[in-house]
Formats: structure tokens, sequence, C-alpha cells
């Protein structure tokens, strides 16, 4: 998949919190004020790591592929396939002796503000606050703003030419329709967030060779991205639609 170069596409999105979030850490460089921190970076501003946003978006899609009767891999399955028989799944977010072809960067915001939500944990038998089961949680507030960047490696598969490109821009429609939720304590409310990928660059190889690093540029709302994007959705959809099993 990745001996050749053929293009790449580097998106640059932003997440919106619509309610409070919590994506804990398991350190932080203020004083321990607080049991449960938000993971901040090293200069101290709460971020979203990669990982966990692309945990969600293949876990998304994964529920998605099976709803329309695509096969999905069980990478923790010892029998799972490799070499080119894998899923779409496999071939977007990587499985058995395959890389993901997405990477995706912390995403982190421009304030340093958050609250302290006093928790208590309830024994559930008692029905009642279990002793010593107070808590604190510190949460990015509603309202803050993310930003960050996802680098698709080639962007087709198959004779679909933009099918990861489509997958992804429409993955993120289906978050923000369906789920919309990411961190910890989305059944009380957190973690209500809107993805939206305010642009993306996509550079060929011969950009690379001539000296144009940035490629094509397509912003969201120009006629040329909607068209692209239509374009590369189309092409996701014609690939999920060739490789269903029977």
């Amino acid at each position: 998949m990745f001996e050749k170069l053929e293009n790449r596409a580097i998106l640059e999105y932003t997440i919106k919190t619509n309610s409070d979030l919590h994506v804990g850490g398991h350190s932080t460089i203020e004083p321990a004020e607080v049991d449960n921190p938000v993971i901040k970076n090293s200069d101290g501003y709460p971020i979203i790591p990669g990982s966990s946003l692309k945990g969600v978006l293949r876990t998304e899609t994964e529920r998605l592929l099976r709803g329309l009767g695509a096969d999905v891999c069980d990478i923790f399955d010892r029998r799972n396939r490799g070499g080119s028989n894998v899923c779409a799944v496999c071939q977007l977010f990587g499985g058995k002796d395959l890389a993901s072809s997405i990477r995706v960067k912390d995403s982190t915001t421009s304030q340093k503000k958050t609250l302290i939500r006093d928790s208590v944990a309830i024994d559930r038998q008692k029905r009642k606050a279990r002793d010593g089961g107070k808590f604190d949680l510190e949460v990015v507030p509603k309202g803050t703003s993310f930003s960050g960047k996802i680098t698709i490696e080639n962007t087709g598969l198959k004779e679909f030419e933009y099918s990861k490109l489509g997958a992804v821009l429409s993955l993120f429609d289906f978050f923000n329709s369906c789920s919309s939720s990411i961190g910890h304590a989305t059944s009380r409310g957190f973690g209500e967030v809107e993805i939206n990928v305010e642009s993306f660059n996509l550079i060929l190889a011969k950009d690379y060779f001539s000296g144009n690093y940035e490629g094509a540029k397509y912003q969201k709302g120009s006629p040329e991205y909607e068209d692209l994007k239509k374009h590369a959705v189309s092409d996701w959809a014609g690939y999920v639609n060739a490789n269903k099993s029977d």
C-alpha cells in the first residue's frame, strides 16, 4: 500500500465542544488539585489525543459498515486476513500486518480554561452515595474549540481514486448526526462535540518533485471543495458496495 506515493491529503479539522468534555490523562504539569485531570500538552493546554479521535472514528466506521452488510475484520481474531484481502476498515485504519493509511494528530485548544465538576460514586445496591465516593473531575467547558490535522496516504482504493478521502469526509458527517460524543462520562451528557473539516490540501507526487509542497488547497464551502467531496464520497460508496460479501 505504501511502496508507491501517488498522493497525500492533509485535512485541517476543528472540534467544538457542545457540552463539557473530559478526556483524562495520567499526569499533569499543574499541582495535584483535582482527582481526574484532563490531558494537557507540555504548555498546559488541553488536548484531544489523535489516538482517542481515531479510535472513535474506527468504531463508528465498523458499526456503520456492519449495518450496511459489509464485511468487517475482527482484528483480534488470529485467523484475521492479511495481505491485500482485508476489509474496508483495515484499509483505512490498519489491521493485522497492515499499517494505517490515516494519521490523526492531536487537536489542541488555544485557551487553558477548565472547570472542576464535583462527582460522587453511587452504591447500586444501597442506591445512595458510596462511602468515600466523592471525587473531582476536571473538564473543558462547553464552547471550546480544538484544531488538528489528519493525513491520508494514497487517497484511492483500487479504481476508486478518492475513496479514503470520501470515507473520512462522510464519516465526520455521520458522526455529527448520530454519535457526536467522545471522552469520559458520555452517558452523563459529557463529551458532545461537533467535528468539521475546514479545508484540505491534495498533494500529488509530481507536486513534491516540482517543489509545490502544498499542492492544491480546497476550502470548505468553495465549489471546488464541494465538487471534490461529492466525487470522493461517491468513490467511497462505490468501493464499499463493490467489496460487500455476498
